[in-house]
């Protein structure tokens, strides 16, 4: 009985660490843009909102990016008759 009762005590503790573990891992992983705020995975080097570089040597290197604001195309609507 008292290596049941020892299971039981420590397979929630276990399981509590490896969720613990993999949450930080991916945690690491997730970059914030400094310049829009977009979220991204460690996939990419640059925002894919505005392009900023999202390596931490260029984190403060945003002055050469345009602003999302600035790349959007603005559309006139027209009628077509």
């Amino acid at each position: 009985i008292g290596n049941f009762l020892l299971l039981i005590l420590l397979v929630p503790i276990l399981i509590f660490l490896i969720a613990l573990i993999g949450f930080n891992s991916l945690n690491s992983k997730v970059k914030t843009c400094n310049k829009c705020g977009a979220v991204s995975l460690g996939i990419n080097r640059t925002c894919t909102n505005c392009g900023a570089d999202l390596s931490n040597e260029n984190a403060k290197n945003f002055e050469n990016h345009k602003q999302p604001s600035e790349t959007t195309i603005e559309i006139k609507a027209e009628e077509v008759k």
